[in-house]
Order: C-alpha cells, then structure tokens, then sequence
C-alpha cells in the first residue's frame, strides 16, 4: 500500500490507483529492475498492457494511463529501464546520468519480465490464456519493436506513440557518418554527457504547455512533480555512450528484412509538431512494416499521453480500435 503523505500534491488522476502494486528483480547483469503492475479488481481483464516507456521516464508517470485502462478493463504492467527510474543506474559515480550498455540488454530486461512475472498473471482457469498488448513510447518503441523482431509470438498487438525510429538532432548527418561520429565520441567520452548535457533539472521542462513535451499545461508538470517530490527519479542527459546505442538501434530497425519480419499487428502513431523524434523515419518504417497503421496527430507534441484531451484521445481511441480490430476485445469502447 501506497501512503498518501508519501505522494505529491497531484490531482487523484496522476496518483496510483487502488491495489498499485510495485515490485523489482534482478537481471543477468545483477542490476535490480523495478516494474509496477494494476489490474481490474473483479473482473478478468479483457488484455494485460505492458508499457514499455520512453527515455528517462519512469513508472509514477504513467498512473493517469492506468485509470483509464482499468476504467476499460484492461490490467497494466510498467518497466523501469536499467538506467532510470528506480531501477539501478549505470554510473555509480554519475546516477544521474543516462548511459546504456545495449540496447540489446532492454529487450532481454523486457523478456524477463514477461516470462518471469506477467504471463504467470496472465492465464485464468475460465478463460484460458489473456491477451498481452505492447504500448510503447520513444524509446521503447524502439526496444518494442525489436523485441516483436526477437519474439513475435508474444504478441496480440502493439501500439506505440512518436516511436524513436530516428533522432531528430542527428537526421543532418549522413548515416553512416552519423554512427563513425558517435562511435568516436563513445570511445572518447563514453560516460560523458552530450554536448549541453548536465544534470536533472527542472527548467529543462520549464513553461508547462509551452515547450517541446506537450501542450497540456497540468500533464506536463507532472514529470517534474514526480522528480522534486522523490529525486531518485531525476535522470539528465543522455551520455555519448547511449547516444551511440541509439543510433545503432536505430540504424538496425531501418533494415527492410528486419522490419518485414515483424508481422504484430501495430498503430504507429506521430507527433506532428515532434521535435525530439525524426517522423520522417517512421514514416518510411510503416511503409515496409507489413502490419502497420500510421496516423499523425496534427498540433500534437512528443509526449502524446501527457498531450491535451482532444489530442490525447485520438491515440486513446485508435488503440481501442487496434484492440477491437485484432479481436482483443469485442466491443469498442471510445475514449
């Protein structure tokens, strides 16, 4: 049970709700990874939503997502990425900084974690196996959509907002130039911030509704709440070495064979106003993917589930259409 004098003062749709549960495990690189799960409290879910969050996020961020899917009869589990959150950072000496081995290493962190814990809650004896979905944001987009590569049974379906096919910053840079420069500046400065990298702080996030992240001025103050209220959640910037990993990953899911051998059925939805992730990448990507479908959200900015309502629930609703659509539930229920 979660205390109430232990939360920040949100409105009751940013805190967790009833019967939020928290645990952690320890991956083959002995680091502990913390997930947090919810389900419906009497009835069996119509589908398990595994969340799959994006860079520097962590799990408190998405319980306004939680209400809305037990208020549809879905159950949701979130991961913590090595690296942020609470689970265990990579620099010691540095926690605030957001480094990475692999992104390899995520999608194998991701495995565990379905094997291990949410597909033993995912069977009832009634209804047999439930349905698990992905729903990944950013970077987990990209963790998600190698991991349907590596494991494309596991599955109904998958839908992830302004997916991290590409970075916009470096879209400039020839690829092959792009990961000889990163390769570079890994081997240099591997643990080092970015150019104008630094610590957590919270102008990076300054004017709620008036920067880069959304243009909800109450859902764009939560991040920040969540960090000033427990700085143990405060990630910076990206070091050279995650840089490096992501253009690799990046660069690897632009393989056209990689990417016509992910047949889940997936909704790709962008950001038009995005400018942390390169559209014109996942545009490309939904062209080859042979399940996809794309759609882009006029006026919306990078953090679409922490957008406005009309913006918001145009992601909402496609997914509920995605689910109807893949026979995960049968009976659309709009946002």
């Amino acid at each position: 049970m979660i205390k109430a004098d232990s939360l920040p003062a949100l409105e009751p749709r940013f805190l967790p709700p009833e019967g939020w549960r928290w645990h952690n495990f320890t991956n083959p690189q002995g680091r502990r990874i913390r997930f947090g799960t919810v389900a419906p409290a009497s009835r069996i879910p119509d589908a398990v939503v595994i969340v799959a969050p994006g860079l520097s996020e962590f799990g408190e961020k998405y319980f306004e997502l939680a209400h809305d899917l037990l208020k549809r009869n879905l159950s949701l589990w979130v991961i913590d990425w090595q690296g942020q959150g609470k689970s265990d950072r990579h620099l010691n000496s540095h926690p605030q900084r957001r480094h990475a081995s692999s992104f390899d290493d995520d999608v194998s962190d991701l495995h565990y974690f379905i094997m291990e814990y949410v597909k033993h809650s995912a069977v009832h004896p009634d209804v047999g196996r439930i349905p698990l979905v992905l729903l990944g944001h950013s970077m987990g987009s990209n963790v998600g959509l190698r991991y349907l590569y590596r494991h494309p049974d596991t599955f109904a379906c998958a839908a992830f907002s302004s997916p991290m096919l590409g970075i916009k910053d470096t879209r400039v840079i020839p690829r092959p130039l792009r990961l000889l420069l990163t390769a570079s500046l890994n081997e240099c400065a591997g643990n080092s911030y970015v150019f104008g990298g630094r610590d957590w702080t919270h102008e990076s996030r300054a004017r709620p509704g008036h920067n880069i992240f959304s243009s909800d001025p109450l859902r764009d103050q939560v991040h920040n709440q969540w960090c000033l209220h427990d700085s143990s959640l405060q990630v910076g910037s990206p070091t050279f070495r995650w840089l490096h990993e992501a253009e690799k990953s990046c660069a690897f899911l632009t393989d056209t064979k990689i990417l016509q051998a992910i047949h889940t059925p997936l909704l790709l939805v962008m950001a038009e106003k995005d400018a942390l992730v390169d559209n014109k990448a996942t545009r490309k990507a939904a062209k080859i993917l042979p399940s996809a479908h794309l759609l882009e959200i006029p006026g919306a900015r990078h953090e679409i589930l922490m957008e406005a309502d009309p913006l918001r629930n145009q992601f909402l609703s496609a997914f509920e259409e995605l689910l109807t659509r893949n026979a995960v539930r049968g009976q659309l229920k709009p946002f």
